[in-house]
């Protein structure tokens, strides 16, 4: 009976002391929260996830069609043709003489002085303007000088005008116009005038063009109208 009592005696105690044992560590250190472990890369995921949330998508740009336009298409142009060349033939510049070059170099103002000048030298007496009107194409003594230039050059083949002048100037016996005596003209000019003053009236002659008054019902002062140069 002694025996049991002293045995439920040291129970109570030791209970005690492990309930205050208990409170206490309770009381110092408090109320123990469950720890929970989270990985490193669980935020910056919560974060981007957050931030996509807030960020409105962005609608795709659709490419805006317009509507096709007609080409305008134009009608064929036809290939131009080159008009067909007439063939001519090659322009034969005639070989001037050596009088055609002397008479081209010449002064025709000075052979009109010597044309209009009275020459009493070697007996003459007398100037071309005398027998031969420059104006006209008329008869005076000779043969109206207008527009001689034409007729010279079909007097004798071969010769130009500056050539058939010439000659019958220093040769009046030569050629003969008809209608006129042959010894009608001074047989002297070659001797009254030099080589260069009878290319100068040669080259005045050259220049007596106009309209003709071969036609013209006035007869040329002091001459016949049936003889012409």
């Amino acid at each position: 009976m002694t025996k049991r009592h002293r045995s439920d005696s040291r129970m109570p105690k030791t209970f005690i002391g492990m309930c205050f044992a208990i409170a206490m560590l309770a009381a110092g250190c408090g109320a123990l929260e469950p720890v929970v472990l989270q990985r490193a890369t669980d935020a910056p995921a919560a974060e981007s996830e957050a931030r996509l949330e807030t960020v409105a998508p962005t609608a795709a740009p659709t490419e805006t069609l317009l509507p096709p336009t007609d080409t305008p298409t134009q009608p064929p142009t036809a290939t131009p043709t080159a008009p067909p060349t007439a063939t001519t033939e090659p322009t034969v510049t005639p070989m001037l003489s050596p009088i055609d070059r002397m008479v081209a170099a010449r002064n025709p103002e000075k052979g009109k002085i010597l044309f209009e000048t009275f020459q009493d030298d070697a007996g003459s007496g007398y100037s071309c303007s005398n027998c031969h009107l420059p104006t006209s194409e008329k008869t005076n003594i000779g043969p109206g000088l207008l527009n001689i230039k034409q007729r010279a050059a079909t007097r004798v083949e071969g010769l130009s005008a500056a050539e058939y002048i010439y000659e019958s100037i220093t040769n009046s016996m030569g050629y003969t116009v008809e209608g006129f005596e042959a010894d009608l003209m001074p047989q002297n000019w070659a001797e009254i005038y030099t080589d260069p003053e009878i290319f100068d009236i040669v080259a005045y002659l050259l220049t007596l063009e106009g309209e003709s008054d071969i036609d013209d019902p006035d007869p040329a002062a002091g001459g016949s109208e049936s003889a012409s140069d």
